[in-house]
């Protein structure tokens, strides 16, 4: 049976507190020592706001690259199902899945990819599902209206769940905490702007872990105090390769890519354009007037995935977010069977090359068994990428 995660990452000592946080949030979720339902959802363009309102308890449900977990989804799927989905549908197998996917009360899953759609159907046989649909065509007036019914259809059945009533005054107010989060999230990131960031990328995603699993009223003081003290942090040393990891989701529990490229090469993932990584806190969300449909809009206007339409706007702002950090190069990274980013890849890849930013593309899976491979060919891209930042030097110093 799997059991959580314990063991500490390798994360600098600023951030054990926060892991430690989320590792006692995750135990009380899974303990249920208190009478609070228990929701989870999946996709980044689910609003917890919605579910924090209701005072339930509720998580972004992303955990996966254990294969054994994934193994339990095989056995109601086929081999084209991404490793992820089969990982989202072993964990609510009842006998072997994950104890945390167990606890949960009920799943809320926006309809992102096919893949992600039967999975939730699946899943149901163990825990009560609800599908919500998401328009691709997100600059259309009409996807804003038909999305904002649809959350109002969330509201009513997470008002059933808590059993309370969600006010729109209790929304608003949830709209302020969690852009507070949303915009710490950002300042944290705009710190990997300097030369020598102050923090890991593996750092970074441990924040981002806070966000989908802690409430905000309990992760805003902690990390208004942690940024305080790294925005003063000042560090020395030769200025580190600068990649930008872009594509499809990196899964808690599957930081393996990360941290072969910081903690064996020695590089620096300094942005993320992948949902689990700085996209999704790309958007304000509007604080004033109709809450349903400021839950609409701020959703649909954060930086989209390639499942939205028109594609151009998912491939612009990757090569934008590479260029205002100042990536070096480009790993572009995207799980086997992919729906999304398997299909897309080359749009993504055909840009950044017209940018002139060097980029590597990877097709992973969950398997392990791919690591010295992975590790030859980054350690390959990064001494390219060491190559031209030396040639550029001397270029600059012969004019």
């Amino acid at each position: 049976m799997a059991t959580p995660r314990t063991a500490e990452p390798s994360l600098s000592p600023d951030l054990l507190p926060i892991h430690a946080l989320i590792e006692a949030e995750q135990s009380a979720f899974i303990d249920k020592q208190d009478d609070t339902k228990r929701a989870g959802y999946f996709c980044a363009y689910t609003p917890p706001e919605l579910l924090n309102a209701a005072g339930l308890r509720h998580a972004r449900l992303f955990k996966a690259g254990d294969p054994d977990i994934v193994a339990q989804g095989e056995r109601y799927t086929q081999s084209v199902f991404c490793d992820f989905s089969k990982s989202c549908i072993g964990g609510f197998d009842q006998k072997n899945g994950d104890p945390f996917y167990r606890a949960v009360d009920k799943l809320y899953n926006f309809h992102t990819c096919a893949s992600m759609k039967r999975a939730s159907e699946l899943i149901e046989r163990w825990v009560p599902t609800t599908l919500l649909n998401l328009p691709r065509l997100r600059d259309q007036a009409e996807s804003r209206g038909f999305f904002r019914d649809e959350i109002v259809h969330f509201r009513n059945d997470v008002a059933e769940l808590a059993g309370r009533s969600i006010t729109e005054d209790d929304i608003r107010a949830q709209i302020v905490l969690f852009n507070k989060a949303r915009q710490l999230i950002r300042k944290f990131s705009e710190l990997r702007k300097q030369p020598i960031p102050p923090l890991s990328g593996k750092d970074f995603l441990e924040l981002v872990r806070g966000y989908y699993y802690l409430p905000p009223e309990k992760l805003l003081p902690v990390y208004e105090k942690l940024y305080r003290k790294l925005s003063r942090a000042k560090r020395k040393g030769a200025p580190p390769v600068r990649l930008m990891i872009s594509g499809s989701i990196v899964a808690d529990g599957d930081r393996r890519l990360v941290e072969l490229i910081e903690d064996e090469i020695g590089a620096r993932v300094v942005v993320e354009d992948h949902c689990t990584g700085l996209r999704p806190f790309t958007h304000t969300l509007r604080e004033d007037g109709d809450p349903f449909q400021a839950l609409a809009d701020g959703y649909l206007d954060q930086a989209p995935c390639a499942r939205m339409k028109p594609l151009d706007d998912s491939v612009e702002f990757s090569g934008k977010l590479a260029q205002e950090y100042a990536a070096d190069g480009v790993v572009f990274v995207y799980l086997k069977f992919c729906a999304c980013y398997g299909v897309t890849k080359l749009e993504f890849l055909s840009h950044f090359q017209k940018l002139g930013i060097p980029v590597l593309e990877i097709s992973s899976d969950y398997s392990q068994s791919d690591h010295g491979q992975l590790k030859t060919r980054l350690e390959a891209f990064v001494e390219i990428l060491n190559d031209r930042r030396a040639e550029a030097v001397a270029a600059s110093a012969a004019e």
